[in-house]
């Protein structure tokens, strides 16, 4: 639950849409809210009061221990989001080049707060300072520098466990027009002195004269730069040898039409033959079609004659002679005689249990 000290300033405006504090995940905020640091020092403090604090700061990073316990940093850090100083008060903490962590503090405040340009205009001049930082991990701590902080800001997505607000590309701001140009470097005006304003060459002149860095730079370069033409040359082959075999596919689809074509033209040269002797082929698959019948049907005359039949035959006369030999008068109209029909029938009932026909 939110207390008085812990409530954003009623004159703070929205930041991405949602409250300051709220950049900062639930879980991270409630620990800094329960650590003794914010409780004792955080407390009723201004943006000047806030620059105290963060000169008396020993170390960046987010939050350490088996407990997750938030840094000093991440504390003022919030407490900065809390309170929204005025951006000529951020400014002061971002020249401020006496105190390393002042610096730094203002920053990352910036980096979460502020518009892309702005962003890149105010942190681009931090790649010129090599002061070492201290970072604490969550299980150590390391050794970092000032421009290493600045380029961990604008590249990455993620910095003291806290997610940072998407950030465009350079190129797309310079193409939109929001910047004027590529990031110049401390070493732009050397370059432009001594080789042109061309890097590779003012490398290749460093390298020359004996710099270790330069050495050791122009060795990766043409290292990459061989693999790529490697892999350019492997696509190559692969492309070329694809195609070759396209080719040799589509030449033998090419030999087989003109095989096709010379069939077509043989039998058209050749139609009476062509035909006579396929109707003769057929003719003579027709009569061995007939002999085979013929001595499947002897075979299994001879069969019956031999095992019999499996089933009753009927006798060699039928029905309607059946019935004229016993009188019966058939469904098909005869010269049977009626009341011999009654008899005969009401003594097949008689069989069956059933009672007699009635007369007519």
């Amino acid at each position: 639950r939110k207390t008085m000290a812990n409530v954003t300033d009623p004159l703070a405006r929205t930041v991405h849409g949602k409250d300051p504090q709220n950049l900062i995940e639930y879980i991270t905020r409630q620990k800094i809210y329960d650590s003794i640091y914010w409780k004792e020092e955080c407390f009723g403090l201004s943006a000047s009061d806030v620059a105290t604090k963060a000169v008396e700061l020993k170390a960046l990073g987010g939050s350490y221990g088996a407990n997750n316990k938030p840094t000093r940093f991440l504390c003022l850090t919030l407490k900065l989001l809390q309170i929204q100083p005025e951006e000529g008060i951020l400014e002061e903490f971002l020249m401020n080049e006496d105190f390393k962590y002042v610096r730094a503090l203002g920053a990352f405040y910036l980096r979460l707060t502020g518009r892309p340009a702005e962003i890149y205009e105010q942190i681009d001049p931090m790649y010129n300072d090599f002061r070492k930082l201290r970072f604490r991990t969550p299980t150590g701590w390391k050794i970092t520098h000032v421009d290493e902080f600045a380029d961990e800001l604008l590249t990455s997505d993620r910095y003291c466990g806290i997610a940072l607000p998407h950030l465009p590309k350079r190129d797309v701001l310079v193409s939109a027009g929001y910047l004027d140009g590529p990031r110049r470097s401390a070493l732009t005006p050397l370059m432009e002195e001594q080789s042109g304003g061309d890097a590779e060459k003012f490398l290749e002149k460093l390298a020359e004269n004996g710099n270790a860095v330069a050495v050791v730079a122009m060795s990766e370069r043409k290292k990459r730069k061989r693999e790529v033409e490697e892999k350019e040359r492997s696509f190559r082959e692969q492309v070329m040898g694809g195609s070759s075999r396209d080719g040799r596919m589509h030449e033998d689809e090419s030999d087989r039409s003109s095989r096709a074509r010379r069939d077509d033209r043989l039998r058209v040269g050749d139609r009476d033959g062509y035909y006579s002797q396929d109707r003769d082929e057929r003719t003579y698959d027709r009569d061995e079609r007939h002999q085979s019948s013929g001595i499947d049907k002897r075979k299994k005359e001879k069969k019956d004659k031999k095992y019999g039949s499996l089933f009753k035959k009927s006798s060699s006369k039928s029905e309607k002679d059946q019935y004229k030999s016993k009188g019966i008068k058939s469904d098909e109209g005869g010269d049977g005689n009626g009341a011999e029909d009654i008899d005969y029938w009401n003594a097949e009932r008689a069989k069956l249990g059933l009672k007699p026909l009635k007369e007519d």
